[in-house]
């Protein structure tokens, strides 16, 4: 569930949101037809398709399954509201490999009284991946629907054998098949989308800490299936260091997506933004160093606000770094380009939240978990 931070009382001022949670029928008198609600629009990147959705707080389905482990929103069904789709882990506390079992993946409608109903018959096979971490929502086969890409790391403790991740694509009947998104198996902890090399097809950046590379591009060969990249677009400097968390989204107002990487900072995986040159080769990048939090080094999302003097960075974060570990709640705010970094949230000992959301609640603007 969206719920607004209790102890975070610091008021942004944030641009208009995409669209709402969902539209509103045409008005109607007794003898007319209700007018449909036109399929909410799809955006080009990861982040737009889940920050600037315009989600509020959500009435999720109880249970374990309704909650899952992993969520994501869109226009599944082309009701013209905000679905929901879960994963949900079915093998935790982990075991052995063997004894790891795939997680399930589900469809929920929205409902008019903003309730979520479980849509059996979108998903042809509910099957996922054994670990999956983020789901990104985009439209990875140019049909002009919202897809998921579900970054996926496996048996969460030694051996970590990693595994592939999974895409969950739309189809002509309406219906979503899950297969695998490339043939790469990895620890894939997070994914970012956006169109990188320019051919008009959403192509996705993930993190895999076991990698050479830290983090890779996939290239969309079309249809929704992926390659990896053979020529370099990250900087060297980012390998062979622990990070895990990737986000695509314009933090210096040019118009153009940065790239935003975080992970375990007290292992020298510095919190980082690389300003995109203009065409999403990095290479060459100088990353921006983002202000670190002593004993907060596990760093989990991102999200943007404000513009001109009040662009800010917000930085998600947990405890690491002073023998805890996922023990803390830490919300951070770097004004941009100053770098000025204040602490609005840090609550420990307490459980950990995965994502941060601009947000309007109650009419004023927030961040929210």
């Amino acid at each position: 569930m969206c719920i607004r931070l209790r102890m975070l009382l610091l008021i942004l001022v944030i641009q208009p949101l995409l669209h709402g949670c969902g539209g509103g029928g045409g008005s109607t008198s007794p003898t007319s037809t209700p007018t449909p609600t036109p399929p909410l629009s799809t955006a080009e990147t990861s982040y737009k398709n889940f920050k600037g959705v315009g989600l509020t707080p959500q009435s999720l389905p109880s249970g374990r399954a309704g909650v899952g482990t992993v969520r994501a929103y869109g226009d599944f069904s082309r009701s013209g509201q905000l679905d929901l789709f879960t994963a949900t882990l079915t093998y935790w506390p982990p075991t052995t490999p063997s004894a790891a079992t795939t997680s399930i993946f589900e469809f929920w409608r929205k409902q008019a009284n903003g309730t979520f109903v479980k849509d059996s018959k979108m998903l042809v096979s509910p099957d996922g991946c054994i670990h999956p971490r983020k789901a990104i929502v985009a439209d990875f086969n140019g049909d002009d629907r919202p897809d998921v890409f579900v970054a996926c790391h496996g048996f969460d403790a030694i051996p970590f054998p990693g595994e592939r991740n999974k895409i969950v694509l739309s189809q002509a009947n309406g219906t979503y098949v899950t297969q695998d998104a490339s043939t790469d198996i990895g620890f894939f902890h997070s994914a970012a989308a956006a169109d990188l090399n320019g051919d008009r097809k959403v192509d996705v950046i993930v993190t895999n800490n076991f990698d050479p590379a830290s983090a890779l591009v996939l290239l969309n060969q079309g249809g929704g299936s992926f390659q990896r990249e053979s020529t370099a677009r990250l900087p060297s400097s980012i390998g062979g260091k622990p990070y895990f968390s990737v986000e695509l989204v314009d933090v210096d107002e040019d118009g153009k997506s940065d790239l935003i990487l975080g992970g375990h900072e007290w292992e020298k995986a510095a919190t980082v933004v690389l300003l995109n040159p203009g065409s999403y080769n990095f290479t060459s990048a100088t990353p921006i160093a983002i202000p670190s939090i002593a004993n907060e080094g596990v760093v989990l999302d991102f999200a943007v606000t404000g513009t001109a003097s009040s662009r800010s960075l917000w930085v998600l974060r947990t405890s690491g770094g002073d023998g805890t570990f996922y023990q803390s709640r830490t919300v951070q705010k770097v004004l941009w380009p100053s770098l000025v970094s204040t602490t609005p949230l840090l609550q420990r000992p307490t459980m950990w939240f995965q994502w941060i959301i601009p947000t309007i609640v109650n009419g004023q603007s927030v961040i929210a978990s």
